[in-house]
């Protein structure tokens, strides 16, 4: 449908798109936790949706932790109603590891950033918005104002949007003139590096819940620049930029049984199209592949909570990042694959 409107000039693909996605959610019930308020807020000019618990009163001197959520939804759509749907399969997967908890699993407040989409904002827009809402919680002073222990606030996302998590939860860690850093990073099948658009489960068929040509869509849309079908045979990159990066994603990191069924990758002595690498450029950066960084700031990372679906375009972003950290680092973290599940984890039993 989206395409046929697109090709008929009714409306763009994307704005097809995005709107069928708040007509379905308008059609099905979403789930109302008793135990949570809902509350419509401003925060920086951002608009913010946060979800005290029902305990919470004006007289409350508790401080309590908190979850800034960045929803989902690929940079273009969606917005913070998915966070009451993923909050409490959030809550039972991540609760059994020990560097939750210092965030109590029964007095979470959840805040989720209701950021500028792409393409009427691109980037850097939707980030900027993040980094000023997380900054404002992050103040002390500011986080009293919102019962909430500025020593305990984790920073999460899912999908596109773990992209967002991972980049501001490093920001906030490197700074050394901070007060104030996010005690956890939770990254929910998330997507952290856009170097190679290659690995097995990108090119696993009966992984993709859209066809691959959507992803090189979202990535127009984003940066506001033209890229082509070349990106995902990894011709987005040159010779020097692939010697840079590999490191970082080295396949022999990946469980043999992921890596059953794959293409052959464009080799790294192969150069790519001289435009693409132009206009994909920005990708490589650390804002928009955040753990495309130097090792100094990758050891700033708070401690890491990666949660990966075995039936997921993006699995195997979660082993290359989980191993590739442990294996440099004395970093704090954990990782759970969620086997027979599907990318999107709310919608799955």
């Amino acid at each position: 449908m989206d395409k046929i409107s697109e090709i008929l000039g009714f409306a763009p693909a994307w704005y097809i798109q995005r709107n069928s996605g708040y007509i379905l959610k308008k059609l099905k019930p979403t789930e109302i936790n008793v135990n949570l308020k809902i509350e419509d807020t401003t925060i920086e000019d951002i608009h913010v949706r946060i979800y005290p618990p029902l305990t919470l009163n004006d007289d409350n001197t508790e401080r309590l932790s908190t979850i800034i959520f960045y929803h989902e939804g690929m940079f273009y759509m969606s917005s913070s109603d998915e966070f009451v749907l993923i909050y409490f399969k959030f809550q039972f997967v991540c609760t059994n590891y020990h560097f939750t908890y210092a965030l109590s699993n029964n007095t979470w407040i959840g805040s989720s950033d209701r950021y500028r989409l792409a393409p009427e904002h691109p980037f850097s827009a939707g980030l900027d918005d993040c980094i000023k809402a997380t900054h404002y919680v992050l103040d002390r002073n500011n986080a009293e104002k919102l019962n909430i222990d500025s020593k305990r606030i984790a920073i999460a996302g899912n999908s596109a949007d773990g992209n967002l998590a991972a980049f501001v939860a490093m920001q906030f860690a490197k700074d050394a003139n901070s007060n104030n850093i996010p005690c956890v990073q939770v990254l929910i099948y998330s997507t952290v590096r856009f170097f190679d658009l290659m690995i097995p489960s990108y090119v696993t068929p009966a992984l993709h819940i859209f066809h691959s040509e959507r992803a090189v869509q979202v990535l127009e849309l984003y940066i506001n620049k033209s890229i082509n079908g070349d990106a995902l045979v990894n011709k987005h990159s040159s010779i020097e930029q692939k010697k840079q990066y590999r490191r970082f994603v080295d396949w022999s990191l990946i469980p043999n049984k992921y890596r059953k069924v794959y293409k052959e990758p464009i080799i790294d002595n192969m150069d790519g199209n001289p435009q693409l690498i132009e206009n994909a450029k920005q990708l490589l950066y650390r804002d928009i592949s955040p753990l495309l960084v130097d090792n100094e700031d990758l050891a700033k990372l708070p401690s890491t909570y990666i949660l990966t679906v075995d039936r997921d375009r993006l699995r195997d972003e979660g082993f290359l990042s989980l191993t590739f950290l442990e294996g440099l680092f004395e970093l704090d973290i954990a990782h759970e694959i969620l086997d027979g599940i599907v990318h999107y984890l709310k919608n799955s039993p």
